[in-house]
């Protein structure tokens, strides 16, 4: 795995980490938020049941309420704090978030254009082996061409007819039919030149250097000139 691959899972493992510590902050805020309105609750509870007396019962209960009162208002206190450390834990794990998703598109889009300089440098090396296939093509053509003409003497003293007989149409279907994929009607010179050179999305070669370069970096190759015809 290389170094762009390695931030884009470091970052994305960030990301999680960061969102499971939200989430743990959340129902923290939570569970005080519910502790909070139960205490609150109690309270109430005890508000409505304090009764009015005198003596030294009186006393004694008033100042047990008074020490349960004051525990309970200690308890609340403690859990606001809790509550608001949570609340601000929240707000502030979301903005790591953001900034980490940030990062996370970023190496992303990073990883993609090595994948993509990667691509283009495999499409060059491929367009390079179709030029060898179709210069290999092109000398068998040559070959037939060469043969057709001593065939063509040989038919003379033998069946003039068969002398006659034009492959040439043949050859140029058969070649139109395996290629009608990769053929159009517009005009074929601006072809010339090897595929590799013509590909917009493979890499180039730096002039008089064998190292590839990208579309538009220099000048482009000469256009070879056209082929005559094959007879």
């Amino acid at each position: 795995m290389d170094v762009a691959a390695k931030a884009v899972e470091r970052i994305s493992a960030e990301i999680s980490g960061l969102k499971e510590r939200q989430n743990a902050a959340h129902e923290e805020a939570e569970r005080a938020t519910e502790r909070l309105q139960a205490l609150g609750d109690r309270k109430a509870k005890l508000a409505s049941g304090a009764t009015s007396g005198q003596g030294r019962a009186a006393e004694e209960l008033s100042a047990v309420m008074s020490s349960l009162w004051e525990a309970l208002d200690e308890e609340s206190a403690a859990l606001s704090r809790t509550k608001a450390r949570a609340e601000q834990a929240v707000q502030e794990l979301d903005r790591f978030i953001v900034e980490a998703e940030v990062e996370y598109h970023e190496a992303e889009k990073h990883l993609a254009r090595k994948r993509y300089e990667a691509i283009s440098e495999e499409r060059y090396a491929l367009d390079e082996e179709a030029e060898e296939a179709v210069v290999a093509l092109l000398g068998v053509l040559d070959r037939l061409e060469g043969l057709h003409k001593k065939q063509v003497r040989a038919a003379e003293a033998y069946n003039p007819s068969l002398a006659s007989q034009e492959p040439r149409e043949t050859i140029e279907n058969w070649l139109a039919r395996r290629f009608s994929r990769w053929l159009s009607l517009e005009s074929l010179e601006k072809y010339d030149a090897p595929l590799a050179e013509l590909d917009p999305l493979a890499l180039k070669r730096e002039p008089n250097r064998g190292s590839p370069r990208e579309e538009g970096a220099g000048a482009p190759a000469s256009p070879e000139k056209p082929r005559g015809p094959l007879y």
